[in-house]
């Protein structure tokens, strides 16, 4: 799925990634073989994500991980120069693009960070990322670089985690980190730059048969490590390292939340459908 060089596209670019964003990409790649087996909420958001997705030209993924089936979103799958669109796929972890190569083999997988994105100005005509920009250390200097990179008239649809999220694990004793609110989101995107602006709040809940099953919910996709915002993420001081009494204990706690569909874990899932200014 070509539409342009990747040579013309893809530029260099220098970075300086913060020590912490190094251990988030080790991270994400050590669960690159665990991840879809935990990806309940990612799958969820992605759902609704693509529910308006609609792809004309390049489309740039932001946080791809293992790979995301597009070919829904085109309704024609040529360009007006009667060449295939291309997907480029953006991830900060190697391990995730290793997997996503084996699954999307036409899809151009890029290692990268998303607040230095290395594609030429006006290159993409979308811009998909399904809960991955919360690990910027400056959201609106991603934000930024995606109106770099679109086109006018693109189109960008992120989704990201908000404040009030896994208030159930604060229920359980568990540390869980601040989460930015809507407005902090919201504001990050200038109007002067973006139009059709819109944003929505919508709680989603995954339910788990057992406690273990719930943390590595989190773990298993490698989102255990605290972000530099400290945006999302349990820390890393899980029961299992407190003692089998207090394990236990917890567990006690977990049944009492326990609904017919299993344990719940709820997140705030903020989606942001946003037009770059013509």
């Amino acid at each position: 799925m070509l539409s342009l060089k990747e040579s013309e596209v893809i530029k260099p670019v220098e970075i300086k990634p913060h020590s912490t964003e190094v251990k988030i990409a080790q991270r994400f790649s050590a669960a690159a073989n665990s991840y879809q087996d935990h990806n309940k909420l990612q799958r969820l958001s992605a759902a609704s994500l693509l529910s308006s997705l609609f792809v004309q030209g390049n489309l740039l993924d932001i946080g791809a991980g293992p790979g995301t089936d597009f070919s829904a979103c085109y309704p024609n799958r040529l360009s007006m120069d009667n060449q295939f669109s291309a997907v480029f796929a953006v991830d900060i972890a190697l391990g995730m693009l290793h997997k996503l190569n084996q699954s999307y083999p036409d899809y151009h997988g890029v290692c990268a960070d998303a607040q230095y994105l290395p594609f030429s100005d006006n290159s993409m005509d979308v811009i998909y990322s399904n809960l991955a920009l919360q690990w910027c250390a400056d959201f609106p200097a991603a934000v930024a670089e995606m109106a770099r990179v679109l086109k006018p008239g693109g189109e960008c649809h992120v989704t990201l985690v908000a404040e009030g999220s896994l208030h159930q694990l604060a229920e359980l004793g568990l540390r869980v980190n601040d989460f930015s609110t809507v407005e902090a989101l919201k504001t990050a995107f200038k109007l002067d730059i973006w139009q059709h602006l819109d944003v929505q709040l919508i709680p989603m809940t995954v339910h788990f048969d057992t406690l273990k099953a719930l943390l590595y919910s989190i773990k298993g996709v490698g989102a255990s490590v605290q972000s530099a915002r400290a945006s999302i993420a349990v820390a890393d001081r899980t029961p299992r390292l407190r003692g089998r009494e207090d394990w236990q204990r917890i567990q006690a706690k977990a049944e009492v939340l326990r609904l017919p569909d299993g344990l719940p874990l709820t997140y705030q899932i903020v989606q942001i459908r946003a037009r770059r200014n013509a």
